[in-house]
């Protein structure tokens, strides 16, 4: 009995030394966790805007902009930059063009690296618009390497095409887009591109907007029948003044060189032969097949009209001619003939 509880005095003795042991290790590790802790409060973390500046270059004018940007998001990436602080992280490293189109950029938009980074590329013609141009305007150049002009080929398709990370959808639809641009007509083209279509349902929608409006257009401009619009002036009670309009310069016969030099004529308004002419309308004699007779002038008829009791009679039917005065009343007038 004595040797069992020697024993178990020797094991709580030896179980209280351990837990002391073991109290004293959790003190220590407690101190240099505490301490470990102070000095990381201390000791501050790097500033990205100074790493920025010590790992990358500042632009030059010399400098691929594309290129300086892909390197920069490289840097940033292998840093562990927050993207959030990417634009501000840039934004002194910028010279030229690209720090003017930073700094016109808006508060809100300057802070969100996308933003800044199409902004730039637009600036020195890179933007999805300018790449399409350049890559259909793109030519072989037989000094130089051909793995060069691919991969430059290559840039400026992907810049075309893949800037958003679009789907396979809004790929094709991007080729399609600029496709059908292309094959309408200037006007239409012009119209169409001035909306910025985004999609291919806008686009459709600009064209046939456009297409309304120059239909609305001719539409105002050309009248339902060639005639011109004349406003006779009366002239007082017992007077033979006759009444004129402003001559409009229209195609002029080349007279031969035989003949003699024409004298300069003028403007007559005489009615037509549908409507009771004016009385001071002009009349001149003429001969027809050796006959003389007396001939109502109008220098702004589009045709020369006779009776058909001035001509020899003629067999078979006669024509009818839809004739359209100055009033602008078209009538198919049986016996007349156009000479």
């Amino acid at each position: 009995m004595e040797e069992l509880l020697k024993h178990l005095t020797e094991v709580s003795i030896r179980q209280q030394q351990i837990m002391e042991h073991m109290a004293s290790r959790q003190g220590d590790a407690e101190r240099e966790l505490a301490a470990l802790r102070t000095a990381a409060h201390r000791t501050p973390l790097p500033d990205p805007r100074v790493q920025a500046v010590q790992l990358m270059p500042r632009m030059t004018a010399h400098d691929d902009v594309e290129m300086y940007m892909q390197m920069f998001e490289a840097t940033a990436i292998r840093e562990a930059w927050p993207e959030d602080e990417w634009a501000r992280l840039l934004a002194p490293l910028l010279t030229g063009e690209a720090q003017r189109a930073y700094f016109t950029m808006t508060a809100e938009k300057s802070r969100d690296y996308e933003e800044v980074k199409k902004e730039i590329l637009s600036r020195v013609g890179l933007s999805p618009i300018c790449a399409a141009q350049q890559f259909h305007d793109w030519a072989y150049r037989a000094r130089q390497p051909a793995r060069a002009q691919a991969a430059e080929l290559t840039r400026l398709a992907h810049h075309w095409l893949l800037t958003g990370v679009p789907s396979a959808h809004k790929v094709a639809e991007r080729v399609v887009i600029d496709r059908l641009l292309r094959a309408l007509p200037r006007a239409l083209r012009q119209a169409a591109g001035m909306r910025n279509p985004t999609d291919l349902d806008e686009l459709v929608e600009a064209i046939e907007l456009a297409e309304a409006a120059q239909h609305l257009h001719v539409g105002e401009r050309a009248p339902p029948f060639p005639r011109r619009v004349v406003q006779e002036r009366r002239s007082p009670e017992g007077t033979q003044r006759p009444v004129s309009r402003p001559a409009v310069p229209g195609p002029q016969d080349e007279p031969m060189p035989t003949e003699p030099p024409r004298s300069p004529g003028r403007i007559w308004l005489a009615g037509c032969s549908m409507h009771n002419p004016p009385p001071e309308a002009p009349r001149a004699e003429v001969h027809i097949n050796g006959r003389p007779f007396i001939a109502l002038l109008d220098s702004g008829s589009g045709v020369s009209l006779i009776q058909p009791t001035v001509l020899p009679p003629r067999t078979g039917s006669r024509a009818r001619l839809a004739i359209t005065c100055v009033h602008g009343d078209t009538t198919p007038r049986p016996g007349l003939a156009g000479v």
